[in-house]
């Protein structure tokens, strides 16, 4: 199990924004930037979470809402916002790997960045 939670990598997709938002947690005087990265992940995988439920109940006539999240409303929440910071916990900060994703993107360009932040503000 240790050597799993040693291993396991977010998508290149998710380590490149998350980079990003560090980089841009940097820019604020932001003292734990990489937390704060990781805590701002956690609410963006929350609220996708969220907007697929939503999705499957426009896509079906089954009311995914009202099967599962209705009668525990906070509960719900609270437990997907859970679940969602304890991925990301795992797949951003557990044993520093917010320092190999920094690593991993270091000498990038300028032009590179720009790109990077213009995607991120899509993506978020």
């Amino acid at each position: 199990m240790k050597k799993w939670l040693k291993d396991v990598r977010a998508p290149k997709m998710y380590r490149y924004l998350f980079y990003t938002m560090v980089r841009w947690t940097k820019s604020w005087n932001n003292d734990s930037p990489n937390f704060s990265s990781m805590l701002l992940m956690t609410v963006t995988y929350s609220l996708q979470i969220i907007f697929l439920f939503a999705l499957f109940d426009l896509i079906t006539a089954v009311s995914s809402w009202d099967l599962f999240i209705a009668g525990f409303y906070p509960f719900s929440l609270f437990l997907i916002l859970i679940i969602t910071g304890f991925i990301s916990y795992i797949l951003f900060y557990h044993n520093n790997k917010f320092l190999h994703i920094e690593k991993d993107y270091k000498n990038e360009s300028e032009k590179q960045r720009r790109l990077g932040s213009i995607y991120l503000f899509i993506y978020l």
